[in-house]
């Protein structure tokens, strides 16, 4: 009898997750800024830093792969580009975004339900967007921030992690995501100990320290407060405002990371064109916070109830190992 058939005759263990609340009524929606002039308002740049590992990570490559391993001979590959260890660009923006989105007043871009309240769905023209979509891209628009792979030192070696069997999500049960026609909000996983099962993962080991890279364009300066929220950053120095999950094996407590060391670097509109040599100046990032409250782009209740999901460390939790 494997694990999953076990997992199936006990009682299920609590959820791994909880939801983020939608924040009530129609999701505004704007021209974005556009890619065919720059604002002197706006800022122009990019965005360096580093990714910590806090638990171990593992973004699936799609193959099987020989270990090398006795015990595992087979394992899910981790992603890799030019044959090192790395987080690829894709999963980078949608951990951003999917937190992003939640903090701010932004419409429901992937949904299978049918009668989701129409307050939620996106505008059907890229000339009418909503702020996560003017930042981060929408079908006909390329957004205004671009992510690189996230690399590992080549010396980093892959562990392997004997991961759980996960069951996949449920959307026709609609009970469990939805109040009638309003979700009951976007799900993250939460943080805890890490739980083992018969699965083995190739992942990139705790403490593993990636290159974090990301060009930005014609933002406002509280759209790019919104991504460094976004990103975990808050008003106190040093100090995080909540730990992101990415990759696979989330609801097993795979995926934890911390986002730290940050420097930014930009033009202004005006400084980029009319000075001979501009150079790019430092950005604070505390400015860049308090202009994204300012603006009013984030919800405070949204923001306060996702930093209470993802809060780390989780030592009073165990993630689950079968049915939940």
């Amino acid at each position: 009898m494997n694990q999953r058939d076990r997992g199936s005759q006990l009682p299920p263990l609590p959820k791994p997750y909880e939801f983020v609340p939608m924040p009530d009524g129609r999701i505004p929606l704007d021209a974005p800024a556009g890619h065919h002039r720059y604002h002197s308002e706006r800022y122009s740049g990019t965005l360096s830093g580093q990714i910590i590992a806090h638990s171990p990570v593992h973004v699936a490559s799609g193959l099987l792969e020989q270990s090398g391993d006795r015990k595992y001979p087979l394992v899910k590959a981790h992603f890799r580009t030019q044959g090192r260890l790395a987080i690829p660009a894709t999963s980078l923006k949608g951990c951003i975004r999917s937190i992003a989105e939640a903090i701010s007043r932004s419409s429901v871009q992937v949904t299978r339900a049918h009668e989701i309240d129409r307050n939620y769905l996106p505008g059907r023209s890229p000339e009418k967007l909503d702020i996560a979509q003017c930042i981060f891209g929408a079908l006909g628009y390329q957004g205004m921030v671009r992510f690189s792979d996230a690399l590992l030192p080549a010396n980093v070696q892959s562990v392997i992690i004997p991961s759980p069997q996960l069951f996949r999500p449920r959307p026709e049960s609609t009970d469990t995501y939805f109040d009638g026609r309003r979700p009951y909000g976007r799900k993250f996983y939460m943080h805890g100990i890490l739980a083992k099962g018969d699965l083995p993962l190739e992942a990139c080991p705790i403490k593993s320290i990636f290159d974090l890279r990301m060009e930005f364009e014609n933002v406002s300066a509280g759209e790019l407060g919104l991504v460094l929220t976004a990103l975990g950053q808050s008003e106190q120095p040093d100090q995080l405002r909540f730990y992101p999950k990415l990759g696979g094996a989330k609801p097993a407590c795979l995926g934890t990371i911390a986002i730290t060391n940050l420097r930014l670097v930009g033009f202004s509109g005006t400084t980029a064109h009319t000075d001979f040599d501009p150079q790019p100046q430092p950005l604070e990032v505390a400015p860049l916070l308090a202009a994204a409250r300012s603006e009013k782009l984030i919800l405070n209740e949204q923001l306060g109830k996702l930093a209470e999901v993802l809060r780390w460390p989780r030592e009073d939790r165990n993630c689950p190992d079968r049915s939940y």
